[in-house]
């Protein structure tokens, strides 16, 4: 994805977020979750996705737990709580549903973090809103930043927590000002500025761009006619397995798992290059 055009990028990830953050149909959440699952394992591999994704659960399972413990709709009782209220299948299902939800849409932005840069970021709206990209690009670039200077600063003083979050402070609030005086200095957001960039929108980028818009047509289009309807309370139920509820499916699986499709279509190509040579 890093080689498409960045506007191709970000509608795509606007596109895919959207959907995770507001399709609760088990299918449409199982195919966001898979396919951000296995993107963040091939952007950042398994040892460094590890580190996320032990918190990750623990929010899942913490989301899983509260919706049953407060939320007593459905019509399937399971037992009694020791408060008295009782327990549901549905508000279990839902839980879930919402934890499931949370994650694909957290490992979904992480994602975005890693392929919209904050030089992208700059190009997209820095002609239009020059304060807001320069805050967004600030934003992205000084949380690596400060998780390799926390870790410079433990190595360096221990770990004397109250130090060394006052040294890191510190360390952001300097930056920040060299960061503003450089690009004042710039010139930038001044009228009548140009600036220098290095993405072209190419026939590949407007073919899947195409790609992108026409699927998330289709499934807004097939939302609006209850082609994923899906109800946790009082009962769960909703769309099926109908002939057009698949063929939404199958468009948001395609759309949810584009990105493994493509790198692995390139990495084969790439092999059988290699191999020729």
């Amino acid at each position: 994805m890093e080689r498409y055009h960045p506007i191709v990028n970000f509608i795509y990830f606007c596109g895919v977020i959207g959907c995770s953050m507001f399709l609760m149909h088990p299918v449409c959440l199982a195919f966001s979750t898979i396919g951000a699952f296995i993107y963040v394992l091939r952007l950042f591999g398994w040892t460094n996705a590890r580190k996320g994704f032990d918190g990750l659960f623990v929010l899942m399972l913490l989301t899983a737990i509260m919706n049953p413990a407060f939320s007593h709709q459905g019509i399937t009782i399971l037992t009694y709580l020791p408060t008295g209220n009782v327990l549901t299948l549905e508000s279990i299902f839902y839980g879930i549903a919402a934890a499931f939800m949370l994650a694909s849409s957290v490992m979904w932005f992480r994602c975005m973090s890693e392929i919209i840069t904050s030089d992208k970021i700059v190009y997209l709206f820095g002609r239009w809103f020059p304060v807001l990209s320069l805050v967004l690009s600030m934003i992205l670039g000084f949380v690596p930043k400060l998780h390799r200077k926390l870790q410079e600063i433990r190595r360096c003083r221990g770990t004397h927590v109250i130090e060394n979050l006052s040294i890191l402070i510190t360390w952001a609030l300097d930056d920040v000002i060299n960061m503003t005086d450089s690009m004042k200095g710039r010139g930038y957001g001044l009228a009548g500025r140009t600036s220098y960039t290095i993405y072209r929108f190419t026939k590949r980028d407007g073919i899947r761009l195409m790609l992108f818009l026409s699927a998330l047509v289709y499934i807004i289009v097939g939302c609006s006619n209850d082609g994923l309807v899906w109800d946790y309370y009082p009962k769960a139920a909703g769309s099926g397995f109908r002939l057009y509820s698949v063929s939404i499916y199958l468009v948001y699986g395609w759309l949810c798992m584009f990105p493994v499709i493509e790198e692995c279509w390139e990495e084969r190509r790439w092999n059988k290059l290699q191999s020729k040579i």
